[in-house]
């Protein structure tokens, strides 16, 4: 006779290594992929929602995105693993550990409840009874009955949905769910779903309010034109912009999403944002790019990869970065540094030479700016899904005019705010040097000083 050795594991080890490294706004962010995810696969072309609410009593999350269908709910939804996860469409989910994960993570009383349409599905799980279940011979119940079923309960004009409602929250789920939580998380929902706002395909509502989405906007002009870059690897489609954010004047105005550094999303997921780290190549090694100084904050690169098979994308389990192991990322990372660097050497001190006719080449367009946008000139916003804007394969500097240095000297005097709020109105400027500039300039021409050198 044949004597076996087990190696199952027991439910609360498996839970306790399933819930330990991840935070609660990652375990929302899996429900809410959840059910991005469901629209995806039914193929829905229409406008769908999302609704997440909860306090310290109760979280739930609905959405109208097509259901589940029975047997998948009993068969997948809830087993520890996925048995097929090459499901030939652009998700993000993977292997099939998120969903179960998140609703252990956040309470012990869990409702879930789905119809598709054809059949409506009721599941309540216990976690602490579900825990203790056990057969004769003492080993673990896994599998877990349908609470309630039935052929579908939907009225007319009702989409399929999916709703989940965790109670009985864990003591660090309450002691997270504060004020500043819930601002923290619409801004993330506001940026990592973007893409679903911006198209008007779902609406995100967090606590009854519907987030509001942004749109990064390319900014182009004849002297710099953005860069597109298209490429194949892996199975993954790579699509790489790059442009230069210039602006009125040289300081960074306010921030805004999407307005930094690199810019990466994963079927249509933003899941690396504005950033300025080493994972998106900004090393200080030669063969990447230096360590980001504020002389690069004109710089701008958005990624997006797309795959019908999750399972290549360069992402780790939590959704919230880089997989850095494999050759996905090895490749993009050097795509992007290819794609970023002359951009990069255009914006750099690197060459002393070269910096003095840089910095005279952008004070003059920027001083242009304004002139520019009243004859509808100069620098233009567009979408980047815009099909009409004209990229280059790589980023092609304005070609440099040497001008004669004329050397400048720093004029600075205190006046009453009063009088200066007012020589602006008059003058037609919004800023303090701009009134010292038109004076000065004002004076020197009423006095005829050209004619006097």
């Amino acid at each position: 006779m044949t004597e076996l050795v087990s190696f199952q594991p027991t439910k609360k080890l498996f839970i306790d290594i399933l819930t330990r490294d991840i935070t609660i706004r990652d375990c929302i962010l899996e429900l809410l992929d959840n059910a991005v995810d469901s629209y995806t696969r039914n193929e829905i072309d229409e406008k769908r929602e999302i609704r997440l609410n909860f306090d310290k009593n109760e979280l739930s999350i609905f959405d109208n995105c097509g259901g589940i269908d029975k047997k998948k709910l009993q068969e997948e939804v809830f087993r520890f693993g996925t048995k097929d996860f090459l499901n030939n469409v652009p998700t993000i989910g993977l292997y099939g550990i998120g969903l179960k994960r998140s609703i252990f993570k956040l309470g012990e009383l869990i409702v879930f409840e789905t119809d598709d349409g054809k059949d409506y599905c009721k599941l309540e799980i216990d976690v602490n009874d579900w825990l203790k279940k056990k057969d004769e011979e003492g080993n673990d119940i896994w599998d877990i009955e349908l609470t309630e079923t039935s052929t579908t309960r939907l009225i007319i004009g009702q989409k399929p949905y999916t709703k989940i409602k965790v109670k009985n929250l864990r003591y660090e789920t309450k002691e997270t769910f504060i004020p500043k939580f819930e601002t923290d998380l619409k801004e993330t929902v506001k940026i990592y779903y973007s893409r679903y706002i911006q198209k008007d395909k779902i609406d995100f509502f967090v606590n009854n309010e519907k987030q509001r989405g942004f749109e990064i906007k390319v900014k182009t002009s004849d002297d710099f034109k953005p860069v597109r870059v298209e490429d194949e690897h892996e199975g993954i489609k790579i699509t790489i912009f790059c442009w230069l954010d210039l602006k009125e004047d040289m300081k960074r105005k306010e921030k805004e999403p999407g307005r930094q550094g690199w810019n990466v999303f994963m079927n249509e997921r933003l899941v690396i944002f504005d950033d300025t780290s080493e994972d998106t190549g900004w090393t200080g090694e030669r063969a990447f790019l230096p360590k980001f100084h504020s002389l690069y904050n004109d710089f701008m690169g958005v990624v997006f990869l797309n795959t019908n098979d999750p399972s290549k994308l360069p992402i780790n389990t939590s959704k919230n970065g880089f997989n850095k192991e494999g050759k996905v990322y090895h490749h993009l990372l050097n795509l992007m540094v290819k794609v970023a660097r002359p951009f990069i050497d255009f914006l750099s001190d690197k060459y002393d030479k070269q910096k003095e006719k840089i910095d005279e080449k952008i004070d003059e367009l920027l001083k242009d700016i304004s002139k520019d946008r009243e004859e509808e000139k100069g620098i233009i916003e567009t979408s980047i899904d815009d099909s009409k804007t004209e990229y280059q394969s790589t980023f092609t500097p304005p070609e440099i005019v040497t001008r004669p240095v004329i050397p400048q000297t720093r004029i600075s005097f205190y006046k009453p705010k009063r009088q200066v709020d007012i020589m602006k109105k008059v003058l037609g400027v919004r800023t303090n040097w701009e009134v010292g500039e038109k004076t000065f300039d004002y004076f020197w021409e009423s006095e005829g000083l050209d004619e006097k050198e």
